[in-house]
């Protein structure tokens, strides 16, 4: 893994490491000149709708922390001057969070992003959010409340309720198949494809309810074709998806960013692919 620095917009490969962050018995922390400073850019170095998802609860915390601060969120023009990558998931995760200053184009300075982290070598399964939090100077007391968060407009709300309303006026599930079912690092492993499918059967059968799905394939090639069938939610806005999500009663995926987002909000169960799960777990989940 590559350590990388941002400073005035540009992108620095300091070096190779074996662990991103910091360990906790070394006693680094943010300096104290840039909390002063009060202006904080969000960034993260992985790019994926998860990856943003669980750090999603960092400006309302921040807030609480620095009251007079500024947090700014990078824009889809500055993560693609840092890293040659078009996506729109940073907007998806922080779009109406009444935390957030702005998104910006540009931030002068250096910029620490989620790579400064403290990790504690005995203990590598803590949220990373919180890895994060200990480097800006948080005590545990403080980020507690930490699991991912989101906020929708009034359109959004009406839009999502009137597609519940359309397909399941009664309690209902989600169902989410990721590209990831199945897989080891990328690839198809016998293994986890016999565990995901195994444990996500179990669970389905357990609760009956109708279910909007969004899965990698056509149900009717999965294991899962059973299901009673709300409605396919593949071609719905992404963030109408989560919302959707919000409202079940359950939610059922393998170990997926997407469905970490909604644990605030409703059940969520999760075929567990990595051990340890480490900086990747969220709270709340119920991994199986």
């Amino acid at each position: 893994m590559v350590f990388w620095r941002i400073i005035d917009n540009k992108l620095y490969p300091v070096q190779e490491v074996e662990n991103l962050g910091f360990e906790e018995s070394e006693g680094l922390r943010i300096p104290d000149e840039y909390l002063e400073n009060q202006e904080f850019l969000i960034m993260r170095t992985c790019h994926g709708i998860g990856d943003w998802g669980v750090i999603s609860a960092m400006p309302r915390l921040l807030k609480e922390k620095y009251p007079n601060c500024k947090i700014y969120i990078p824009s889809e023009k500055l993560i693609f001057d840092l890293f040659q990558i078009n996506h729109q998931n940073s907007i998806n995760i922080f779009k109406n969070n009444p935390y957030i200053d702005r998104f910006v184009d540009k931030m002068k300075g250096e910029v620490f992003h989620d790579q400064y982290r403290i990790y504690n070598k005995e203990n590598l399964d803590v949220p990373l959010i919180e890895q994060i939090l200990t480097f800006w100077q948080f005590e545990e007391k403080e980020y507690k409340d930490s699991q991912p968060e989101l906020y929708w407009s009034k359109e959004e709300q009406e839009l999502g309720d009137s597609i519940i309303k359309e397909y399941c006026n009664s309690k209902f599930g989600c169902l989410l198949l990721s590209d990831r079912f199945g897989t080891q690092c990328g690839k198809f492993d016998n293994d986890t494809f016999e565990r995901d499918t195994n444990n996500i059967t179990k669970v389905l059968k357990e609760n009956p309810l109708p279910y909007f799905y969004w899965s990698t394939k056509p149900l009717k090639e999965t294991s899962f074709d059973f299901i009673d069938k709300a409605l396919d939610m593949r071609h719905i806005d992404l963030r109408i998806q989560l919302y959707i999500k919000s409202k079940a009663k359950l939610n059922i995926s393998n170990q997926c960013g997407t469905n970490h987002l909604v644990v605030r909000y409703s059940e969520c169960v999760e075929s567990q692919r990595q051990f340890p799960i480490g900086s990747n777990l969220v709270k709340q989940i119920n991994y199986i």
